[in-house]
């Protein structure tokens, strides 16, 4: 058998779908039609097998392309428009409100339930120092939430920030951790709330629940049903949906009722202050050292966490570029300061490792034998804890609406009542 010439047949390429240009010689065109019919067959057959089988292997496996772009969505930046005084909730809030509600959002926890533990368990009288450094932390925070604030002045508070200055993934982790934080934080403060009532009645109310609904042997509830603190939480949600007027009144009475107690307290705190309390005989002024000093600090650092909500109420100032920074330096100083006299008078009057944790203040005048301020502290606690679940649950709507504007949770969520 004769060996069967070869032919160069110069292929170019065209892309999918097109036709392939090949330059056979005229003297052997008629020779070889049918191998070149046969070979271009059986290769169309090869690429179409090849083709089909494509799918089945990557049928499991992404293509670099939609990585690519699920990477670009993740990390893509919010841009913020121009800032303007159009928005869709009324501009109604002074930088008087403003501090006001930066207020009630730190005096409660901090005050009456944080300082009890801090004093007793991590650093004694050595607490002032505590919330010295506590407060330094808070009001260089407070100082870069206020130019974030001033530079994007819209509703979303530390979300909208993430959102903006490093990308959507991160905005929405954060976002639900915000949430998750004001949902567990606002239950809480909602079980103090009906402890101190129930103080004030003598514990009447948690006798009467045990002996007559229910006891419950469970580690990670409570010891009995707590109909008080679902009442009080139902209420402010009820208060909340009149609309930022309304409860910006409350939140201007509880504090004004709030920081006027507070001011009692350290009154009366200095005139039965005892400075052999803190003496050696006592366990001296710091009796846990440099450390148990910066893990009372870490603890109160959590007391001025409220000047955030100040931040989320921008679009219902009436003028942000001025009202968020002031409102902000001035709730966290003044809360500073106040959470200092306050842990002073506190373990100047009694020795600390007497004091009751979960009520350090109301225990202190028990143990003078002054009940009735124990009283006044209990209503002042209740007030305190009032104007703090104002401030939760006025920050929880606005963040909901800000991740339901961007996408990032159900659309009926950004829908605004013309009330508010």
């Amino acid at each position: 058998m004769t060996a069967e010439p070869k032919i160069h047949l110069p292929v170019e390429p065209k892309g999918l779908g097109h036709d392939w240009t090949l330059k056979v010689d005229s003297s052997q065109k008629r020779r070889n039609t049918f191998w070149i019919k046969t070979s271009l067959s059986s290769g169309c057959q090869q690429l179409t097998w090849c083709s089909s089988q494509l799918p089945t292997m990557a049928r499991g496996l992404p293509s670099t392309s939609s990585l690519a772009h699920f990477c670009q969505k993740l990390n893509r930046w919010k841009t913020p428009e121009e800032p303007t005084t159009e928005t869709s909730l009324r501009r109604c809030l002074s930088t008087l409100d403003l501090t006001l509600l930066g207020v009630g959002g730190m005096v409660g926890f901090g005050l009456y339930v944080l300082t009890g533990t801090v004093a007793k368990r991590m650093a004694g009288p050595a607490m002032l120092v505590s919330f010295s450094v506590a407060a330094v932390a808070s009001l260089l925070t407070a100082l870069c939430y206020a130019e974030l604030a001033v530079r994007v002045p819209c509703r979303g508070s530390a979300y909208l920030f993430t959102y903006v200055f490093t990308g959507e993934l991160w905005a929405f982790l954060v976002g639900w951790i915000m949430l998750i934080q004001c949902l567990l934080g606002g239950s809480a403060v909602a079980r103090i709330w009906s402890s101190y009532l129930d103080v004030i009645f003598s514990h009447r109310i948690q006798s009467f629940t045990e002996a007559h609904v229910a006891i419950w042997q469970l580690p990670i509830l409570a010891r009995y049903p707590d109909f008080l603190a679902a009442a009080i939480i139902l209420l402010v949600l009820a208060l909340i949906c009149c609309g930022a007027r309304v409860s910006s009144w409350l939140n201007h009475t509880f504090s004004a009722i709030s920081l006027a107690i507070i001011l009692f307290i350290i009154i009366l705190g200095f005139v039965l202050a005892r400075p052999h309390n803190w003496s050696a005989e006592e366990g001296g002024f710091a009796p846990f050292g440099f450390s148990g000093i910066m893990a009372g600090a870490a603890t109160c650092f959590y007391t001025f966490v409220g000047f955030g909500t100040i931040a989320s109420s921008s679009e219902e100032a009436r003028n942000p570029k001025r009202a968020i920074p002031m409102a902000i330096a001035i709730s966290v100083g003044l809360m500073a300061g106040a959470n200092i006299l306050v842990s002073t008078v506190l373990t100047l009057t009694v020795p600390w490792h007497s004091l009751d944790p979960n009520s350090a203040l109301a225990d202190s005048f028990l143990q003078r034998g002054y009940s009735w301020a124990a009283f006044i502290v209990a209503a002042g606690a209740i007030c305190a804890m009032t104007t703090l679940l104002l401030t939760i649950f006025l920050f929880v709507p606005r963040m909901l609406c800000a991740m339901a504007a961007d996408g990032l949770f159900f659309q009926v969520f950004a829908r605004v009542h013309p009330r508010t």
